[in-house]
């Protein structure tokens, strides 16, 4: 009979012992891929999902905009600028002029944050402009239309059609003012987005600011996060001196430290959870070894190689690590992916969205599956597992048949 069977028929001579032990193996196992997805789904759903306030991955600036965003510090011809970006595939990218105003109508005032867009490109940006909850996006010649928050609209009181005043320092240092109306009406998850930013066209936004062809910011939105920092350098390659360009971990560096904290957060509990399973299995064979000390002496009086006996425990923690490795790994993936689609935690009392970092998050947190991430946590623990073996197979190597058989 091979190692292999002998192993097999070893570990359930104590079924109970052999099943916890297993139990603790695969709940770790599953509890490291679940929890891996979860925090991927957090950290990437922050990342990956910059268009809840319309952020980017990169943004471009002309240099010495950003601190005090002076009307004057502008970007020459951006339509030419974004035609000249090295980007990556799938990238979406779009320019602004970008301002604070103060707007006002008939029955109030607030401090807003005015922005002239293509809409065409901006709805690509901006999730809240993909579908307006009411009425359309002005059109690019339309130097009188206004969109806005659903928030800001009721602070305001006006609805569809009404009229909106908005007052804005021009980049000459006088002060611009237009007569606007309402064109359309969108939603936010992010309350504090719905309270402040107007968008207009960015011809109008020009007639405003007394601009000529020119804009405050480019921003790109990637597929893949992880490209900011290579496409942030190749831009800066490719535009030279003039312009400032930032990654999102610039804009947000609380977002940043927390997906540095959550990676050693995540290391930490997967080596606490490792070393448990380590020592659950390496019980359960050596408390089998020294149960069997009677029986292994007599295999080695009679003839047994000491070899047959170490390929035997081998196998034994073998059995135990690939039927529960099997068994955790297959119940995390499907949590982790059905998790995908169904929310795991829903955090109540909050509203839609929560910020994290200086983005908006839903509340409702969602896994994100990565199978070579699950598969590296299952290879870690199938490998400790079967070298955890390794101790109680060298003492049966060592045993000698009489010291065994008086040992018992």
């Amino acid at each position: 009979m091979s190692a292999l069977s002998l192993g097999w028929r070893s570990i359930w001579r104590n079924r109970r012992r052999t099943l916890i032990s297993m139990s603790a193996v695969g709940v770790g196992l599953l509890l490291v891929v679940v929890y891996g997805g979860l925090m991927s789904g957090i950290i990437g759903d922050a990342k990956n999902q910059l268009d809840n306030t319309g952020m980017g991955h990169v943004e471009v600036y002309a240099d010495g905009w950003r601190p005090k965003q002076a009307p004057a510090a502008t970007l020459k011809r951006p339509r030419e600028l974004l035609a000249a970006l090295p980007l990556p595939p799938g990238a979406q990218v779009g320019a602004r002029v970008v301002t604070r105003a103060l707007a006002s109508s008939a029955r109030g005032s607030s401090g807003v944050q005015v922005l002239g867009v293509d809409f065409a490109d901006e709805a690509k940006l901006s999730a809240h402009l993909v579908k307006l909850k009411e009425g359309v996006a002005p059109a690019p010649d339309d130097l009188h239309g206004l969109v806005l928050g659903d928030a800001l609209a009721a602070r305001l009181q006006v609805t569809l059609g009404g009229k909106v005043r908005l007052m804005a320092q021009r980049a000459d240092g006088e002060m611009g003012a237009d007569l606007y109306r309402v064109r359309g009406i969108y939603h936010s998850i992010s309350q504090a987005l719905s309270k402040k930013d107007v968008y207009v066209s960015m011809k109008a936004a020009q007639e405003l600011l007394g601009l000529g062809d020119e804009a405050h910011q480019v921003v790109v939105q990637l597929e893949d996060a992880s490209q900011a920092g290579a496409t942030a350098e190749a831009i800066r390659a490719k535009l030279g001196a003039g312009h400032e360009v930032v990654t999102y971990g610039q804009l947000l560096p609380m977002l940043k430290m927390m997906e540095d904290l959550t990676d050693k957060v995540m290391l930490l509990a997967a080596l606490f959870v490792y070393f448990l399973v380590g020592l659950g299995i390496l019980n359960t064979i050596l408390m089998s070894v020294m149960e069997r000390t009677r029986e292994f002496g007599v295999m080695l009086a009679v003839g047994t190689r000491p070899r047959r006996l170490v390929s035997q425990v081998l196998a034994e923690s073998f059995w135990i690590a690939t039927v529960s490795v099997a068994v955790g790994l297959s119940l995390g993936l499907f949590i982790t992916w059905w998790g995908q689609d169904h929310p795991l935690i829903t955090v109540r009392g909050v509203g839609e969205a929560m910020d994290l970092g200086g983005t908006a998050l839903k509340t409702q947190i969602y896994t994100r599956l990565s199978v070579p991430q699950a598969l590296r946590a299952g290879a870690f623990v199938y490998l400790m597992a079967l070298v955890v073996g390794l101790f109680p197979a060298s003492r049966v190597a060592r045993l000698h048949p009489s010291e065994a058989l008086r040992r018992a």
